[in-house]
């Protein structure tokens, strides 16, 4: 059960195509009209997307440094929509990958983070840039850390928080907020992931997946242009029903999990087949001790951050705590299972799945991600539950065998 313990520990204390190909250029020439601004002498001056953009205080992005003194007013607004084009989107400014180091965290550590975020953004693509923040708990200081993140991340003096010292200070976390998207993505990591010489280069895959992820559920493909629902936004943040916007936990956790190990074993990272039967074992596990109680494990269970917090606490209507981290492993045998079922591929289901999630959500409000998955994992969500529940209840020797894992 190694697997179950790092799992745990990354739940409670954190969380293709090279689609960045020629975007500076393509944004320069998206036909859209010039943006008039009037000034105080009331006479209309027009602006192109990058003097705009240098209006709002952009000059250059800079890692470490909030791109803009304020959160940007949107380009423009529709239907609920805002829309952004960002300063960095013109200027290549999104290509920008920065491991920002503080104290106890040597030259070696960064090169080993970088390494990873070079491989995985030349992998998937890059539409943002990345500011990682490595510390080393017990020794980085915190205050200076914390000013600088705080001032990206626009929390208002709030900051992250390590794991306890016998956990190493774990931390490993990554994502992209509308709040403060204009900064790019952000992540944070310390010691107990990048000094980890058995699995370090795959959580740190897997983290920077969040930021492949989150970045393109507010990225419209066809306008080039970031744009979200602010309404939206707070609505499925206060739901304890609503799946979110990128879908079901199990693909954004699952997803990730997935495409670290698979995509950590083609460098020689780690082993894809050992580490997958691992995840085999323990979601089979999961299953198998809920049944003793008559609570039926389905992968459904496994899309809201609230239900799986109540399925995996005394709240469990059985009246017992699920086994935990079925959104982890389940998740990231469901992309095995869909790819050697062929029902889809892997670029499909790592990337494509994820770029088409902004235009379905704003054309089918709160089930975009449906829509999305139908198309890019070629099966509908409801048939796949069923047809991957059934398969979660055969015997070992046969899920190896039909997941190619022997």
């Amino acid at each position: 059960m190694k697997f179950l313990k790092y799992l745990i520990i990354l739940i409670v204390i954190s969380c293709g195509k090279d689609s960045s190909e020629n975007i500076d250029s393509k944004l320069l020439e998206i036909d859209s009209p010039q943006l008039n601004i009037s000034d105080t002498e009331n006479s209309n001056v027009e602006l192109s997307p990058f003097d705009l953009a240098k209006s709002k205080g952009y000059s250059v992005f800079v890692c470490n440094t909030p791109s803009y003194p304020v959160k940007p007013e949107p380009n423009s607004v529709s239907n609920g929509y805002q829309y952004h084009i960002f300063g960095w989107q013109l200027d290549e400014g999104y290509k920008s990958k920065c491991v920002n180091i503080y104290e106890g965290v040597s030259g070696a550590d960064k090169q080993l983070i970088e390494e990873v975020i070079y491989e995985a953004t030349d992998r998937l693509g890059q539409i943002i840039p990345i500011n990682i923040t490595a510390v080393f708990g017990g020794v980085s200081d915190l205050n200076d850390v914390c000013k600088k993140w705080d001032a990206l991340k626009l929390t208002n003096g709030g900051c992250f928080e390590l794991g306890p010292p016998e956990s190493n200070y774990f931390l490993a976390a990554a994502g992209v907020d509308a709040e403060n998207i204009h900064n790019g993505g952000q992540g944070e990591i310390s010691q107990a992931v990048f000094r980890d010489l058995e699995r370090g280069k795959k959580i740190i895959y897997h983290e920077i997946f969040h930021i492949h992820q989150n970045s393109h559920k507010y990225y419209f493909e066809e306008s080039q242009s970031f744009g979200w629902n602010e309404e939206q936004i707070n609505s499925l943040r206060d739901s304890e029903t609503a799946v979110p916007m990128l879908g079901p936990i199990w693909i954004e956790e699952g997803g990730a999990e997935f495409a670290a190990i698979y995509l950590s074993d083609e460098k020689g990272w780690i082993d894809y087949k050992k580490s997958m039967i691992e995840y085999l074992d323990e979601a089979r596990s999961v299953i198998a001790d809920a049944a003793s109680r008559s609570d039926i494990v389905s992968l459904k269970d496994y899309e809201i951050g609230k239900v799986i917090s109540k399925l995996e606490s005394s709240s469990n209507p059985s009246g017992a705590a699920r086994e935990k981290a079925y959104q982890y492993s389940a998740g990231s045998i469901a992309h095995i299972f869909a790819i050697e079922g062929k029902y889809t591929s892997l670029d499909a289901i790592l990337i494509d799945y994820y770029k088409d999630l902004a235009e379905n959500e704003r054309d089918y409000v709160g089930e975009g991600y449906k829509y999305s998955f139908t198309k890019n994992w070629g099966i509908s969500l409801e048939n796949f539950y069923k047809e991957f529940d059934e398969f979660m209840l055969k015997s070992r020797a046969e899920q190896i065998s039909f997941l190619n894992l022997n």
